[in-house]
């Protein structure tokens, strides 16, 4: 979109045009003309009223643009990683971070969130009906996810959804079989010089709204498992950002991540067989990923970028926190620590039933370890 500064708003509408073409020309049937038409009136609803919002933001809120964004903290990773898991430990430290809600990264506007905090206030006087309906909306969309990675409107999220709106973003495959048809999203640092300015100046745009709305003294703390394809552009913006990678053994993440990813597809998709070839594209996304930070992490200073393996995450949730923010040179407080105690004490009860294999997708074992061999060897993963 070039009618509109990049800092008011960015949508790369040729990744949406492909959608509807895929869906309502090239592969037509009354179904998949349906979801591309659907689909098509989302993304133009909720670009619309972003725009109105953000543009109101430039008269009601213009001081936002004043804000320095230092030292942010990302927790990048493979997809099923365990990223949620260290966010929602990390968004404990209240003090210290601002960090975004699912409706924060669909609708980033401080308009809008001013809108939100004011419909609350009254939906407190009257019962709460507002609360109910949104606690509704989020069983309803997505209560498939319970045991993969639970989330809802209100929940602290990824600001994935901001890309995929932008069309910047392999996340688009959760609606659409047609994944391997935007192979040119799994990198977006490998866009043209004209799209990648354009959206870093959205992409800070909207961080000094969020800042600006929820907390512009705190250190911006963001999960997005997604932005390993945006590793170059976020060290450009933030030369100071700090990057938490987690890695897992490239046989249990990548069928874990097509499990989650393709769900949507057993309601919307029932016909594609699971041992697909669209599937296993998910496969090759998880590949892209795990080969781009490895050519990126040597541009990041030691005291800037921390590896934490999965494993040990798991098995040591608080001393894997602390072992991050010595590393970071992040401050711990004993509030902090206080609440970090009593959170992995009950993490230590949870079990997953996600369940998934690599011969439920198809997925070969002698592939993923050709291509990512040099994964297996520096972190001695099981061949």
């Amino acid at each position: 979109m070039t009618f509109l500064d990049a800092s008011i708003y960015y949508i790369r509408i040729r990744t949406h045009a492909r959608f509807v073409y895929l869906h309502c020309i090239k592969h037509f049937s009354v179904k998949n003309f349906l979801i591309g038409i659907l689909y098509a009136l989302v993304i133009t609803i909720v670009s619309l009223l972003n725009i109105v919002t953000r543009l109101l933001d430039e008269v009601l809120f213009p001081n936002y643009k004043h804000i320095k964004i230092k030292q942010p903290v990302f927790i990048i990773s493979n997809p099923r990683s365990g990223t949620t898991f260290l966010h929602r430990l990390m968004c404990l430290d209240k003090e210290k971070y601002v960090y975004n809600l699912l409706y924060h990264t669909t609708f980033p506007s401080i308009t809008f969130y001013r809108m939100v905090q004011f419909i609350y206030g009254i939906d407190l006087r009257i019962g709460r009906p507002m609360f109910k309906m949104v606690e509704w909306i989020n069983k309803t969309m997505f209560s498939g996810w319970d045991d993969i990675h639970a989330t809802g409107f209100n929940k602290s999220e990824e600001d994935e959804g901001l890309h995929m709106i932008s069309g910047i973003s392999a996340s688009i495959g959760l609606v659409t079989p047609y994944l391997k048809d935007f192979r040119e999203l799994y990198i977006p640092d490998k866009l043209d010089d004209r799209a990648r300015d354009r959206i870093k100046k959205y992409y800070l745009a909207t961080i000094q709204r969020w800042m600006y709305a929820l907390g512009s003294d705190k250190l911006f703390l963001s999960k997005t498992v997604m932005s390993s394809g945006r590793l170059e552009m976020l060290h450009e913006l933030f030369p100071d950002v700090k990057i938490i990678f987690l890695i897992r053994n490239p046989y249990q993440a990548i069928p874990s991540f097509t499990s989650m990813f393709a769900e949507p597809w057993t309601a919307l998709y029932p016909d594609v067989p699971e041992n697909s070839e669209a599937y296993r594209e998910w496969g090759e996304v998880g590949i892209s990923y795990y080969k781009y930070f490895y050519e990126q992490k040597q541009h990041f200073k030691k005291e800037n970028l921390i590896t934490v393996p999965y494993t040990d995450l798991v098995a040591q949730p608080k001393e894997t926190v602390v072992k991050i923010y010595q590393q970071l040179k992040l401050e711990m407080t004993p509030q902090f620590m206080e609440r970090l105690e009593k959170e992995t004490q009950k993490a230590r009860t949870y079990h997953s039933k996600h369940s998934y294999s690599l011969e439920q997708y198809g997925f070969e074992k002698a592939h993923i370890y050709n291509e990512l061999s040099f994964i297996f060897e520096e972190f001695g993963f099981e061949k």
